[in-house]
C-alpha cells in the first residue's frame, strides 16, 4: 500500500494552488515559505490520500467539494506540523517546547487557510498532545488514528465525538466508548482504515520531505546564481 498511486483529486488540487497563493502573501521569508508550504503540500497530499484509501471516508467525501477538501486539507496540515515537532524532539534532547509556542505555530499556520479563530488552534494542541502520547506509548498508533478518522469525519460534516466531553491524551478507546463522548463509532472503528490512515500519513510525510528538499535546493541554486537576480 506504500505505493499507491497518486489520487489526483482535482478538488484537493485547486485547493493546494490557492493555499500556495495564500502562502506567498504570509512568509516573511524563503525559509518560513519552504516549510509553510511543504507543510500544506504534505498535508494536502496526505489528506487526499485518505478520502481516496480510508473506506469510511471515502463514502463520506463522496463525489467531493471544495469545502470538504479545504477542511481536510488543514486537518493534515495540523497533524504534519505536530509530526514536526515530534522529529524536532527526536532530533534534539535539549528542544524545549511550551503549549505558547505550539499555540503560536498553529496560528500562524492556519492564517493561511485565512482562519483566525481558536477552534483550530485548540484542535491543533488536543492532536498534538494525543499524538505526542501514542508516539511514546502505544507504536500501533491505534488510539490516534481512530481520533483522527474522527477529525476526520467532522471536517466532512460528520460527527462521530463530542469532543468537549473528552481530556487529552485519551488513554484507552474502551475508556471513550464507555464515556457517552461517542456519538457514531461507524467511520473510526475499522482497524484496515486505521492503518490505511497511518500509510497516507507516511505518503505525506514523504511529500513533505521531497518538497522542502526540493525547494532548498531551488533556493540555494539562485542565491548561488548571479543571472537569477
Amino acid at each position: 500500500m506504500e505505493n499507491l498511486p497518486e489520487p489526483g483529486d482535482r478538488y484537493f488540487t485547486a485547493v493546494l494552488e490557492v493555499i500556495g497563493d495564500s502562502i506567498n502573501n504570509i512568509a516573511k521569508n524563503e525559509d518560513e515559505q519552504t516549510f509553510y508550504s511543504s507543510l500544506v503540500t504534505a498535508g494536502n497530499h496526505a489528506a487526499a490520500c485518505v478520502v481516496t484509501y480510508c473506506g469510511a471516508m471515502k463514502d463520506l467525501y463522496g463525489e467531493g467539494s471544495a469545502i470538504k477538501s479545504l477542511e481536510m486539507t488543514r486537518l493534515f496540515t495540523l497533524l504534519m506540523l505536530a509530526q514536526s515537532y515530534r522529529w524536532l524532539n527526536q532530533q534534539s534532547e535539549q528542544a524545549v517546547e511550551s503549549e505558547e509556542s505550539a499555540r503560536i505555530a498553529a496560528a500562524n499556520v492556519l492564517s493561511i487557510f485565512g482562519d483566525e479563530g481558536d477552534r483550530n488552534i485548540e484542535l491543533f494542541l488536543k492532536l498534538k498532545i494525543q499524538f505526542d502520547h501514542d508516539s511514546v506509548h502505544h507504536s500501533s498508533m491505534t488510539h490516534m488514528g481512530g481520533l483522527m478518522l474522527g477529525w476526520a469525519a467532522e471536517a466532512m460534516g460528520h460527527k462521530c465525538i463530542d469532543w468537549e466531553n473528552i481530556k487529552f491524551p485519551v488513554q484507552s478507546m474502551g475508556t471513550l466508548t464507555t464515556s457517552g463522548a461517542l456519538l457514531d463509532s461507524t467511520p473510526i472503528r475499522n482497524p484496515d482504515d486505521i492503518d490505511a490512515l497511518w500509510v497516507c500519513h507516511n505518503l505525506g510525510c514523504k511529500k513533505l520531505m521531497e518538497h522542502y528538499e526540493e525547494k532548498n535546493i531551488g533556493n540555494n541554486t539562485s542565491t548561488n546564481n548571479p543571472e537569477s537576480d
